[in-house]
């Protein structure tokens, strides 16, 4: 007879996750989060990418957030977490000072999920981002294949 080992510990939830920022550099989620899987493209509908910073911070580089727009779409990559990850990435996304974190829906291939995104709070203000900061967008929307024309009307935006 074969012997099944059990464990003691309840295996860990997974949860979907929407990047649309930083995090769509594949190597840099795998040192943050290294059992996450990116899954698939996805859209987040109603809400334009911008950078920014929030108002009660002064003379910094801006990052990506999402913020309401009629009509506009953010794309991004739903990743597949372990419950864990949210630790790390509360950590990098500076959460709850910078980043807020909620559920939403987004359109992917396979219809309509709900998966966790993290968006800046607000009150915020338009912003520049670094050129490192800039590179490493750009470098996720070319490795994902994403349209780069919202990245650079993001990038391109007036403060």
């Amino acid at each position: 007879m074969r012997r099944v080992r059990i464990s003691a510990e309840p295996p860990e939830r997974l949860i979907l996750y929407f990047a649309y920022g930083a995090n769509l550099h594949h190597d840099g989620m795998r040192l943050r989060c290294p059992r996450s899987r990116p899954l698939r493209l996805a859209r987040l509908m109603g809400h334009a990418l911008r950078i920014a910073l929030p108002q009660k911070i002064s003379s910094a580089h801006g990052w990506a957030t999402v913020v309401p727009e009629a009509g506009a779409q953010v794309p991004g990559v739903l990743y597949l977490l372990i419950e864990r990850d949210i630790d790390t990435l509360d950590s990098y996304e500076d959460y709850p000072d910078i980043y807020g974190r909620e559920k939403i829906s987004v359109e992917s291939d396979i219809g309509n999920e709900e998966a966790l995104i993290y968006m800046m709070v607000g009150p915020i203000q338009e912003a520049r981002p670094s050129p490192e900061y800039a590179a490493t967008l750009r470098h996720g929307y070319r490795e994902n294949g994403l349209p780069m024309e919202v990245l650079e009307a993001a990038l391109g935006q007036k403060d």
